[in-house]
């Protein structure tokens, strides 16, 4: 285990149950932080399903319930969840600790003190990796649910290959980056130029979050299957407007019906129960 003393000058933890202003205390039960936590081959969450994330956090939130001094003193414990540090010498090991080179020199080229560690999630479902900071919080490095850090005898030492798993965010501005490379047939391709402003800063708007009742729901789905051009924005905006004209003294704001982008024309929805 760690031994807890910081690189730099940590500040002294309060004594009795006050704290005192500008000192951190030390955590004494579990508590994580995902601030060096990444996805790199082999080490990547794109195999892993929604079911496996569920163990995860079940099991970060059993060992929140922990107490630190309490878990190591306990060897039983200790084994059962398969916390141990990790050797960099086990057969086959896909990476080595100096490839963890996003975490900052003070912990990466001090391995007496900020040892990297690991716990199973289960036996079948893999890994945590990661090591305590001088603040006793346990940073998480890597998502192991391949089992791949270190390698069984068991299993012929076999390393099973993942990659990380790109965010849908990641996903949208790489596609976004792809079509803006693509040639257009002619010059003033309004579609590329439209493209190469993206993103436009100029965009600001509300947010609101609202609950609508299950039958407005089916509603506004009849609407929008009913006409494609129109949107949920939309939607809203004309029934304000309506509202608006109904009221006395009450004027849309940024010419009205201009800025709802819904035209006047009726639309038509067909009950799919009619005529059954």
């Amino acid at each position: 285990m760690a031994k807890f003393r910081p690189v730099l000058e940590a500040p002294t933890p309060p004594r009795g149950n006050t704290p005192v202003v500008g000192e951190v205390p030390l955590a004494t039960k579990w508590t994580f932080s995902f601030r060096f936590w990444k996805q790199v081959e082999f080490f990547g969450l794109d195999k892993t399903d929604s079911k496996w994330f569920v163990s995860l956090m079940e099991k970060l939130s059993e060992l929140s319930g922990e107490e630190i001094d309490d878990f190591f003193s306990d060897g039983p414990k200790k084994a059962r969840w398969r916390y141990h540090d990790i050797s960099w010498t086990q057969k086959n090991i896909p990476l080595q600790r100096a490839e963890l080179n996003w975490l900052p020199k003070d912990y990466l080229d001090n391995p007496e003190e900020y040892p990297i560690v690991q716990f199973q999630v289960s036996q079948a479902l893999g890994r945590v990796v990661g090591f305590w900071d001088e603040n006793r919080v346990f940073n998480l490095v890597l998502l192991d649910p391949l089992h791949n850090i270190q390698p069984a005898k068991r299993f012929h030492y076999k390393v099973n290959p993942c990659s990380p798993l790109p965010c849908v965010y990641t996903t949208l501005l790489e596609d976004v980056d792809r079509v803006k490379k693509l040639e257009c047939t002619t010059a003033d391709c309004p579609a590329r130029m439209a493209l190469a402003a993206v993103p436009d800063k100029n965009h600001v708007y509300s947010v609101s979050i609202l609950r609508i009742e299950d039958g407005v729901a089916d509603d506004v789905t009849k609407l929008l299957e009913a006409d494609p051009k129109l949107s949920m924005q939309g939607i809203i905006e004309e029934g304000v407007l309506s509202l608006l004209c109904k009221t006395p003294g009450q004027a849309p704001a940024n010419g009205g019906a201009a800025q709802s982008g819904i035209s006047d024309e009726t639309i038509t929805i067909k009950d799919p129960n009619e005529g059954s």
